[in-house]
């Protein structure tokens, strides 16, 4: 399983790290091209767009990952490991609400779109709505996966619970 998941994870790093690079070869190309030659690509402009929703929504995802997230932990430092997880729970419950949301949304803006196409590049623009579905669908596994780990077999433990663990063996 852990093989699995590195393997995943280089994955999600080369993905962002190819768009990333490509995003900025383009927009830099156009901008020399358009500054000393007069001239630009016409397609780079709206690539780069669709490049950057989607670099947006798998950075969520390396982000979710690693639990990098803005949060609040304040009240769960104080409370026993029981309330911890309970509030932790919860917590995951709202998540994937939330991202259940994200994909029923999207998944009705990819039908609404789908006969929509870049005027540049030809694209669908269907293309930028699964990126929120997509990215949406694994971060609930992720945090099924994370709630799981966690809440059952005291793994992958989150910060604030491994300062908590850390407390009580001193």
């Amino acid at each position: 399983m852990q093989k699995v998941l590195k393997i995943l994870n280089g994955l999600l790093t080369i993905a962002i790290t190819l768009i990333f690079t490509t995003m900025v070869t383009l927009v830099f190309m156009n901008v020399a091209l358009r500054y000393g030659f007069n001239s630009g690509i016409t397609w780079s402009e709206e690539m780069a767009r669709y490049l950057f929703v989607w670099i947006v929504f798998l950075g969520a995802i390396a982000a979710f990952k690693d639990r990098s997230h803005l949060g609040v932990d304040v009240l769960l430092g104080v409370l026993p490991p029981i309330g911890q997880k309970i509030i932790y729970v919860v917590n995951q419950i709202v998540i994937i609400g939330l991202l259940v949301i994200i994909i029923d949304g999207g998944l009705k803006m990819i039908v609404v779109n789908s006969n929509s196409y870049g005027p540049a590049t030809g694209m669908p623009l269907s293309i930028l709505f699964f990126a929120a579905t997509f990215a949406a669908s694994i971060m609930i596994i992720m945090s099924f996966v994370q709630t799981v780990q966690y809440v059952f077999l005291n793994q992958n433990l989150p910060s604030w619970a491994k300062a908590k663990e850390e407390e009580s063996t001193s």
